[in-house]
């Protein structure tokens, strides 16, 4: 009569009943199993763009006090304008930062149409003076 091959159950925990040798094994015991690593979506375009509508306003206001920081304000303006495009058709894919690219968007184009109002009004102030000493 033939023997039935012994039946082996692996529930995880070391038997003392086997006779075999059980040496170091990184891969198995308790701290075997690690839970997958869970990356979280994030829209940074829009991001940066909300926080580059509120360092131009910040520049803005700083311009009126100091007088030299209002020359970066296009820099910042036209970059946040970009990056809330780019953040607002992004967040169409992803369904995640519509309200950061939407407020980022509003903060640089006013920041930007108050820049372009600017020279405007100072090329006309700057016209009537050239009339004014001709």
């Amino acid at each position: 009569m033939e023997d039935s091959p012994e039946t082996v159950v692996l529930d995880g925990t070391p038997s003392s009943e086997s006779s075999e040798s059980q040496g170091f094994n990184p891969y198995a015991g308790a701290g075997a199993y690690q839970q997958p690593m869970m990356v979280q979506q994030s829209n940074d375009n829009a991001t940066f763009s909300m926080w580059l509508g509120i360092s131009s306003w910040i520049l803005w206001f700083l311009g009126f006090i100091v007088g030299c920081t209002v020359c970066l304000t296009p820099l910042t303006s036209i970059a946040g304008i970009v990056l809330g495009h780019m953040g607002f058709k992004a967040s169409e894919e992803m369904n995640l930062g519509r309200n950061e690219a939407i407020a980022g968007l509003v903060m640089n184009y006013l920041s930007f149409l108050l820049l372009v109002g600017a020279v405007v009004f100072g090329a006309a102030i700057l016209g009537a003076i050239g009339l004014s000493l001709s």
